[in-house]
């Protein structure tokens, strides 16, 4: 079973995979997104297939991002945030592969950390709230 900061630290891999490609999409060619898949997916190995799955989708989001802010590819105005470039970009649905892989996390090493994490993201994915005035303990009992 892997550890709860192993789920946080694959989140914040795609979470700087998104940043680089949107700010620096002309920087992002196969072979950078290969060199990133190795990296990440070795570092992940021990995960469950799903999380592999979903970092894998993370990976796909990222190529289209790329494609989406690389010069001439898109009409939309620049924007200074990086994250609203991913949601310009794609929208919820590049979220949700960190959503899915907070709620493995989850699953298989609670933490509090991760509680937040799938409270944070699940409102970002889905625009409501999950578990809204739950704390992470009257959730652990509760599981």
């Amino acid at each position: 079973m892997s550890s709860s900061s192993t789920y946080l630290s694959i989140i914040d891999a795609i979470e700087s995979l998104y940043e680089s490609v949107v700010t620096d999409p002309e920087g992002w060619r196969d072979q950078a997104f290969a060199d990133w898949a190795n990296d990440t997916l070795v570092d992940s190995s021990d995960l469950p297939k799903e999380a592999i799955r979903q970092i894998r989708r993370s990976l796909t989001a990222a190529q289209k991002l790329a494609a989406f802010w690389s010069s001439g590819s898109s009409e939309v105005a620049d924007h200074d945030d990086w994250r609203s470039k991913v949601d310009i970009g794609l929208g919820p649905r590049a979220w949700r592969p960190t959503l899915e892989i907070a709620q493995i996390g989850l699953e298989e090493a609670p933490s509090e950390e991760l509680f937040l994490e799938v409270k944070h993201r699940f409102a970002v994915v889905n625009s409501e709230r999950w578990m809204d005035g739950i704390g992470y303990d009257e959730w652990q009992a509760g599981t």
